[in-house]
């Protein structure tokens, strides 16, 4: 009776081990499934910042989709790549140097959550404003979408224009009160 109980409880202890083996198996694939996810949102969101301090359409075009919209402090004023190349044109139109660098990416499921910085001399016109050929830095934050696909649908982009009209020199005026 003895070897017969010996030879249950090997067989039992292989059985659990060989289930626990299973599990921590599936529990490292899916980790693994999750990292290789979260990096392909970070090295898109790179690309797309590096993007926009390139002045690279094509890059943005292959990591976008073609009815991408864009929301800037609160308002949606792209909702086609080609809108999106054209608010890139004006910018690199008034800042030639322009550069964008990511500080901090999170992934959060198909969103990337970017802490970003821009720097760029004042060099053509920003609109009927002439330029003063001063450097400006503006902080931003934006809020990427991301398809199965791992391109960009929807961006939401907050910065504070103030702060950079500032560094160009202009100042905000007080409003004539009757």
């Amino acid at each position: 009776m003895k070897p017969l109980s010996i030879t249950l409880f090997a067989i039992v202890l292989v059985v659990l081990i060989a289930c626990r083996n299973k599990e921590t198996t599936k529990n490292k694939n899916t980790s693994t499934t999750i990292n290789n996810a979260n990096n392909a949102l970070k090295k898109n969101t790179k690309e797309y910042m590096n993007a926009w301090s390139e002045y690279d359409t094509l890059l943005l075009e292959s990591i976008t989709i073609q009815k991408f919209v864009r929301n800037l402090n609160g308002d949606n004023i792209s909702f086609s790549q080609h809108q999106l190349f054209n608010s890139m044109h004006f910018w690199h139109r008034v800042m030639p140097d322009l550069k964008i660098v990511d500080k901090e990416i999170i992934v959060v499921e198909n969103r990337t959550y970017v802490n970003w910085v821009g720097t760029g001399t004042n060099t053509g016109m920003f609109g009927d404003i002439p330029p003063t050929g001063k450097v400006g830095q503006i902080h931003g934050f934006s809020i990427l979408t991301f398809n199965d696909d791992n391109k960009i649908v929807h961006e939401i982009a907050f910065f504070d224009k103030l702060n950079l009209m500032e560094a160009w020199g202009y100042s905000l005026a007080p409003p004539v009160m009757n």
